[in-house]
């Protein structure tokens, strides 16, 4: 069974820490949902199904990070559409301009993306099992099952 499958490779999640609870970072585009433009501007965020639920369910679980490739400028312009009160700390670009997104640097427990790039970054580091990756957002996969992404954390995370 895939649900099995997934779990297996995961190291079991720890609840807390001293200093509170567990943090986890989410990359931005593709993973929670894509920028809407008109020919000039971003004008709103399109939040790919079951986003905001899931936002709420892992928020009293864990401390929620976003960390984005992108500018600090759209980065904000992006939390301005109603994610910002979703996360406790956000990360752009402008603040950690790295080929890859480490967990270690900004010291998380698990990054969600939709990126295989990063897995095989991590692989090179022993840290793979700490990379939920989640098929993208409007990719084949997600167009089939628009909840998949969803199931696929929360077997890992709760």
């Amino acid at each position: 069974m895939l649900i099995d499958e997934i779990k297996s490779k995961f190291p079991p999640v720890h609840w807390g820490t001293k200093e509170g609870k567990c943090r986890i970072a989410f990359d931005l585009d593709e993973t929670l949902g894509t920028a809407i433009t008109d020919s000039n501007s971003i004008i709103g965020f399109n939040i790919r199904s079951g986003c905001v639920e899931l936002l709420n369910e892992l928020k009293q679980h864990y401390q929620l990070v976003l960390w984005t490739a992108s500018q600090r400028s759209y980065l904000d312009k992006i939390l301005s559409f109603g994610l910002n009160q979703y996360f406790s700390e956000t990360y752009s670009w402008d603040e950690i301009p790295e080929t890859w997104k480490d967990i270690r640097i900004i010291k998380v427990e698990y990054l969600i993306d939709d990126n295989l790039h990063q897995l095989e970054f991590a692989a090179a580091h022993q840290l793979e099992h700490h990379y939920i990756i989640i098929p993208a957002y409007g990719c084949k996969e997600d167009n089939h099952d628009p909840l998949l992404w969803t199931t696929i954390i929360k077997h890992v995370l709760l």
